[in-house]
């Protein structure tokens, strides 16, 4: 399959890509959390079509390889905050079930963690074979 853009122009989309996407998530988190909070200002269905598009373009791009680097403590640091923050958000979206919302909320943390964690380690075994 013929790829679509090489070198420079295939960074440029990927960057962009990363970019509107992570642009469309922190706006999406917000927008769920405080309702009105986005929308009354911006369209997100226009931002998603941009990253879906671009993720199609992305897709379509040359990548160079790069080497596989070594997990370090930092990397279980974060995975624990992101699972530490998503159990929080959890929580505040589901505060009126009562007792449900404690169990939700750590259940959906724990296994955040886990399968992040997972992820690594599944990364690290594959790059020692």
């Amino acid at each position: 399959m013929k790829l679509l853009f090489k070198s420079h122009n295939a960074s440029l989309v990927s960057h962009a890509f990363q970019t509107i996407l992570v642009t469309y998530l922190i706006l999406f988190l917000i927008e769920q959390t405080w309702a009105g909070f986005v929308s009354t200002y911006l369209n997100l269905n226009y931002l998603l079509i941009a990253v879906i598009i671009l993720g199609i373009l992305d897709l379509f791009s040359e990548h160079p390889k790069q080497k596989k680097q070594k997990t370090t403590k930092k990397d279980y640091i974060l995975i624990s905050l992101l699972g530490i923050i998503s159990f929080a958000i959890i929580k505040y979206k589901t505060i009126d079930l009562g007792w449900l919302s404690w169990t939700i909320s750590i259940i959906a943390g724990i296994l955040i963690i886990l399968l992040s964690l997972l992820i690594l380690e599944e990364d690290e075994t594959n790059n020692t074979k």
